[in-house]
């Protein structure tokens, strides 16, 4: 039978990693940080010593992306960092959308976490285990990096492919807390907040519910029934993503200009906007989508080349839009929506 652990030994295990983690974690944190006033956006938490608890730190990756860092001692001079990135919320059709984004995540070391959180309330995280050693920082910024740029290409992916998923932004000011709301009758909820008269309602919780549960016609009706909660110009993004998947293509297009979207991004976006664009393309105005995305350019998201390869199908040019579907799914073989989609595309249009 294996002895306990002694408290001098715990003590020293919590010192241990908590060095690890302000020596080779904290570094990368500071570094990705969008400016110096974004600096101060982690925090690292060491538990009390007799706390079974391990100590992580949490903060914004690259100034919005929530990350959480915890570490495990393996022994005397290995550590196990365990990372996690906060992907949202999936709360309709949670398993299979879960496996949508776990065959996004094949090619690279992430997986999604399967926790309590996911199947209560569709709480998705993303991450990955590393042992290291405490000369291990290039590890640990290399993987940091990758975890960033996964970030990122999720930011574009599920308003791509599952745009009624909730980012961890979206639920944290709603007038009922997220955690506090039944769960297991989500539809209904809504159901007898919309019957309520607009006065007495939480229109902001209401909203959120509509676009995660994919009801995009009551997400149109709230925008609509409450101007003074949601002023049109700062939705309009949402608003021409609710039309987008009702296949409304051109009260898509109005939405995002009431937005003030210009060159196909709306007012601080550094990417053009995937609904704006896809509706440009289904409402016949391809060119206009091709000058928007420009020409091939390195650092450009993926969906890029996803939205060049549908818009060239769409004028003709099957041997250009090949080829930028083939540069999409080299960078993404685990796109099956899109690999589906494609398939379609090919085999109704040659």
């Amino acid at each position: 039978m294996p002895k306990p652990r002694s408290n001098k030994e715990s003590v020293r295990n919590t010192s241990r990693v908590v060095a690890v983690l302000n020596h080779i974690v904290v570094p990368t944190f500071k570094d990705a940080a969008d400016s110096a006033e974004d600096a101060p956006l982690f925090e690292l938490i060491a538990p009390e010593a007799e706390s079974a608890a391990a100590p992580y730190l949490q903060g914004y990756l690259g100034g919005n992306h929530l990350v959480h860092v915890s570490a495990f001692p393996v022994d005397e001079e290995r550590t196990n960092l365990r990372f996690s990135l906060m992907g949202g919320y999936l709360i309709m059709n949670c398993p299979p959308n879960v496996l949508f984004v776990g065959s996004l995540l094949e090619p690279t070391p992430f997986h999604v976490r399967f926790d309590t959180q996911l199947i209560a309330v569709g709480r998705l995280s993303v991450g990955c285990d590393l042992v290291v050693r405490a000369d291990d920082e290039p590890l640990v910024r290399r993987r940091l990096g990758e975890l960033l740029q996964l970030a990122q290409d999720l930011d574009w992916f599920f308003p791509l492919r599952l745009p009624h998923r909730l980012g961890w932004q979206d639920v944290t000011d709603l007038e009922i807390p997220f955690d506090e709301l039944p769960h297991h009758n989500l539809g209904g909820f809504l159901d007898d907040g919309l019957i309520a008269p607009p006065s007495e309602r939480t229109p902001l919780t209401l909203l959120r519910l509509a676009q995660g549960l994919g009801r995009w016609q009551d997400v149109l009706r709230l925008l609509r029934e409450h101007p003074d909660v949601f002023p049109p110009r700062e939705w309009a993004a949402l608003k021409c993503t609710a039309y987008r998947s009702l296949s409304r293509w051109l009260p898509a297009i109005r939405a995002a200009k009431t937005g003030g979207i210009r060159k196909g991004r709306f007012p601080g976006e550094k990417w053009v906007s995937p609904s704006f664009v896809r509706s440009l393309i289904e409402a016949g105005d391809e060119i206009k989508a091709l000058r928007v995305l420009g020409k091939p350019v390195t650092g450009e998201p993926g969906f890029y080349d996803w939205l060049r390869g549908l818009a060239l199908h769409r004028t003709g040019d099957l041997e250009g839009s090949s080829e930028a579907l083939s540069r999409y799914f080299t960078r993404f073989p685990g796109d099956v929506i899109g690999i589906a989609t494609a398939e379609s595309l090919y085999q109704a249009g040659g």
